[in-house]
């Protein structure tokens, strides 16, 4: 009997906690998984955001890079994370991408949204060496040298990969394409002039073209980028063609919904922030707020359409 009645007050006693410490989250540091190397947009984005976020969270909160497999390293590494809100992921449009070009094991829907934080037009970066004045002597050159002209991305089956295969059958051009571990990597390669040209999305490079070391001989945009206003994107050049990245953050499944909340409103005060504004801005970073629920339908919608476009650009 005395038996009995201590594991009924233990069971009870489970039962109150649990509503508490959803209450009191977070009591530690939390963990937010990239699933690059350091170095390439969505590190140095998160990175930037980090502080910011934890002042209003009021504990740390803590870049782990994960790369591998063209993403899926970390996705799956955090859509297995323990559902409690204290490891999150990068979600970036390869999230919507990977699960239709090979097989994983986690797509959008293993994930509870919780904040958009920007959307950048991709582009194509070369050296400024490189003779190529702008974009309609590079997609020549390509045409003439089918396979010669080589094009680096942050790993296959990633975002600004399908961005290269996508904008080489708008372009009627053929490239060879070469993966790395992430955005990092992939401009590092370009700046020793291991490859021809880079597939990227800011702010990786940004620096490096301020600099005058890189050129933008590609924009994906619909509109010119502020920071540089005398480069045309390439539907200005008559390549009829835009494609950009969302960067966000995503929770395991089943992660509380009081727990979500804090989690977003934390991040979307740190996007507030004045001072992460201007260095987003200097970073050439467009920042694209989307709450839980826009952002969930965003992957939906993405998860849909890069699914077609996959198809046909294996046909």
């Amino acid at each position: 009997m005395i038996k009995r009645f201590v594991t009924i007050l233990f069971v009870l006693s489970l039962s109150m906690v649990a509503p508490i410490q959803a209450a009191d989250f977070p009591v530690k540091e939390v963990q937010v998984i990239i699933p690059w190397a350091p170095g390439g947009a969505t590190d140095l984005i998160f990175r930037a955001l980090a502080p910011y976020a934890a002042k209003h969270l009021g504990k740390a909160v803590v870049i782990v890079n994960r790369p591998g497999g063209g993403s899926a390293v970390g996705y799956t590494e955090g859509a297995k994370a323990k559902a409690d809100g204290y490891t999150l992921t990068s979600a970036v449009t390869p999230l919507t991408i990977l699960p239709h070009q090979v097989t994983t094991a986690y797509t959008y829907k293993d994930f509870e949204p919780i904040i958009n934080v920007v959307s950048d037009p991709s582009m194509f970066l070369i050296r400024s060496d490189m003779p190529w004045k702008n974009v309609r002597e590079f997609v020549d050159f390509a045409k003439k040298n089918p396979n010669m002209i080589t094009v680096g991305n942050s790993g296959a089956g990633g975002g600004v990969h399908l961005v290269a295969l996508a904008f080489e059958k708008a372009a009627g051009a053929k490239f060879n394409h070469i993966p790395f571990s992430g955005g990092g990597p992939s401009v590092t390669a370009i700046l020793g002039a291991h490859i021809n040209a880079v597939s990227v999305s800011p702010p990786e490079g940004i620096e490096h073209v301020k600099a005058g070391k890189l050129r933008i001989i590609a924009l994906f945009s619909e509109k010119r980028l502020e920071m540089f206003p005398d480069i045309p994107t390439v539907k200005e050049q008559g390549i009829d063609f835009a494609m950009g990245m969302w960067r966000g953050l995503v929770a395991p499944k089943g992660t509380p919904p009081d727990v979500v909340k804090k989690l977003h409103d934390a991040f979307k005060l740190g996007m507030e922030d004045p001072a992460f504004q201007k260095t987003a801005k200097d970073m050439a970073v467009n920042l694209s707020y989307l709450g839980p629920d826009a952002f969930g339908r965003l992957m939906a919608q993405d998860h849909e359409f890069y699914g077609k476009l996959v198809k046909e650009i294996k046909k």
